[in-house]
């Protein structure tokens, strides 16, 4: 009798259709723990918020429009930088409401968040379509960047 031509004595099964469901449950339960790690790990709240005042506008008509940096991390941010523009080439003038405001937000504690607030005003008449701004900051070297589009219609 050869090495493989018997069972030894020893009988070994795995219960055939009735342990199929049982282990499709595992590893369902298994795939399911994975996708939910990957998601926690991965999830970063938005470090750029765009809000409009007012969107649609009219040609001719400003709008403001809110920017909130969020430093989710657990370091102090100092020195944040943020613009706002206008992706196409265009005649908009977008400058900060607050005077005082320079383009850096001087410290940004961890977890907290700074709204900053943009008026957008066409400098000529624009032509009415979708425009999109882009908001651009860096927190502790990584770079964010966010954007929104606004709706321009003809006058009634």
């Amino acid at each position: 009798m050869g090495i493989y031509e018997g069972t030894m004595g020893f009988k070994f099964s795995l219960g055939g259709a009735k342990m199929l469901p049982i282990i499709g449950g595992i590893i369902a339960i298994i795939a399911l723990l994975l996708i939910t790690n990957w998601a926690i790990g991965n999830y970063e709240p938005a470090a750029l918020k765009i809000e409009f005042e007012k969107n649609p506008i009219s040609v001719g008509e400003q709008t403001m429009v809110f920017v909130t940096v969020s430093n989710a991390t657990k370091i102090d941010a100092q020195n944040v930088p943020l613009t706002l523009e206008v992706k196409e080439q265009t005649e908009f003038d977008i400058f900060p409401l607050n005077e005082k405001f320079n383009g850096v937000i001087g410290i940004l504690s961890s977890e907290t968040s700074r709204q900053v607030t943009f008026v957008i005003n066409p400098v000529q008449q624009v032509l009415p379509g979708t425009y999109t701004l882009v908001a651009q900051t860096t927190i502790n070297g990584k770079a964010y960047s966010s954007e929104v589009k606004l709706n321009v219609t003809a006058k009634p």
